[in-house]
Formats: C-alpha cells, structure tokens, sequence
C-alpha cells in the first residue's frame, strides 16, 4: 500500500529537499515498491522518486516559500518590462502581441494568465497534456492567430541519461519540438511568430533547431513558473521597431541565461 496519496506535497531526500513537489500518479501501485510520479509545485519539472525518498510536507509550511517565489518573478519582470508597459498604457492606440499559451499545468497556465492580464496583454490559453500538444496546436493556431505562441508544461532528464544529445533521454522535450515543427508549418516566419518552448532541463538545442525564437534550457536546469509568461511579456511589449535579444532576457527571466536562452526576435508592439 502507498504511503504517499495523489495531491500530497513532498521533497526529495537524494537532492536536499531543494524543491517542493506535488505527487501527480503512483506507478507500481500494486508491487510494494511504488514509484512516484512528481511535479514541481513552483518549477516546471517533472520527476519520479521512490518511497524511501520522500518526506511529506505540510501545506502551511510550504505556502509561504511559493508567495515569496510569485513576489520574486514579479518584480523582476516590472523591473525588465517597465519602459515597455509605460509607453503601452500612455500610448492607447498601440496594439501589443496577442499570446497563445498551451500548458499541461492549469495552475501554472492560470499563474501565467493573471501575469498577462496584469500586464494589460491579450491571452488565450489551452490547458493539454504535453503528449496531446502537437495535435492540437495547428488547430489552436488557426481558430486564434497569435503573435506569440508559448508551449510548455513539464519536462526533466532521465535518471541515468548519459547523452544529453539523443532526445531518448528528456521526458517531453520531444512533444515541444513536434508542436515547434508544426507551428512553424503554419508560419515559417519568426518575426510574424514568436515561439518559446521547453519546461526544465529541456532540450534546448534539439527545440531552437525545430524553429523557437527562445526555449529552455540551455543549462539542463530548473525554470520557473512563470518564465515563459516573462519572455512573451517582453516580446508583446517592446516596439516593432526594435528588437528583443537573448542577453535582454537573461536579464529579466528568473532563472536566467542558464534557464532560456534564443535568438534576437522582433517585437510586438504596433
């Protein structure tokens, strides 16, 4: 019988309880030695973890280290966005990118949604397992024609994975480089569509060469939450005329340049 129950909030022993996870399925259910499938509560990872690993966590400990994480990624993205959202709210004919954001998580999604609507940004978002992303992301393109499309959700390496290279070794990276391929089907341009992709330790070079203006991670780390939603704010919010470079978000984004990295893409803002 499992000693950890679906919804439960738990750490790792083997990594120094350095993140908090919510138990999302049990596998193995029935052979004495279950194993864990676990979800970053504040980060977009996606792990396993044996019995004799984990510890529980009570709720009232961990809620506060997740309102200091939100308060963190938001003054970091005013910080970075600031001149950006003054000339948006001070010049009211200007028309900013629209978002598309199609994420396994419907906390993280929501998180992402209440970011754009703070920034004053048009969203739509579509909350898919990663494995259903590349199905559905033509259609989504089509019925809501964005100017930035953000596909993210889960990811991680796999225990034991030696080659970095083969895409065998990340658990979702290879959903985010089909829905990559296929939005890029529909608009090849990467001026006209923006593409962030990738969730953690996800294959960073594997997903820039299916066609992403920006994708993580190009450091095999952690990204936060609310990293995708900083990187299509800055993208919506900065004029036409210029563009946003790769060292600009590096700036702005939680986890930095080891966390998502790209190419120099137009702006939004018309």
């Amino acid at each position: 019988m499992s000693t950890y129950n679906i919804g439960d909030i738990v750490v790792r022993k083997s990594h120094n309880q350095d993140i908090y996870f919510k138990v999302v399925d049990i596998l193995n259910r029935d052979s004495g030695k279950p194993i864990y499938l676990l979800t970053g509560m504040f980060y977009r990872i996606l792990a396993d973890a044996s019995e004799d690993d984990l510890i529980k966590m009570d709720l009232a400990v961990v809620r506060p280290t997740l309102q200091r994480e939100i308060m963190m990624a938001k003054r970091n993205t005013f910080r970075g966005n600031s001149v950006s959202r003054f000339f948006l709210f001070n010049r009211v004919r200007r028309r900013s990118g629209k978002i598309l954001q199609i994420d396994s998580s419907e906390r993280f999604l929501e998180m992402c949604r209440d970011h754009y609507k703070e920034a004053g940004l048009l969203s739509v978002g579509i909350v898919a397992d990663e494995n259903k992303q590349p199905e559905l992301v033509m259609r989504a393109l089509k019925n809501n024609r964005p100017d930035i499309l953000v596909i993210t959700g889960h990811d991680g390496i796999k225990k034991d994975s030696g080659n970095l290279n083969s895409i065998d070794n990340y658990r979702n990276s290879k959903y985010f480089i089909e829905c990559v391929r296929e939005a890029r089907s529909y608009e090849p341009d990467k001026d006209k569509l923006c593409i962030f992709a990738g969730a953690c330790q996800s294959y960073f070079e594997g997903i820039m060469n299916a066609g992403a203006n920006f994708a993580s991670s190009p450091g095999r780390i952690n990204i936060n939450a609310l990293d995708p939603a900083i990187v299509s704010e800055k993208v919506a919010l900065t004029d036409r005329r210029y563009f946003v470079t790769p060292q600009e978000i590096a700036k702005i984004t939680i986890t930095g340049a080891e966390g998502v990295g790209g190419i120099r893409t137009r702006g939004h803002l018309y």
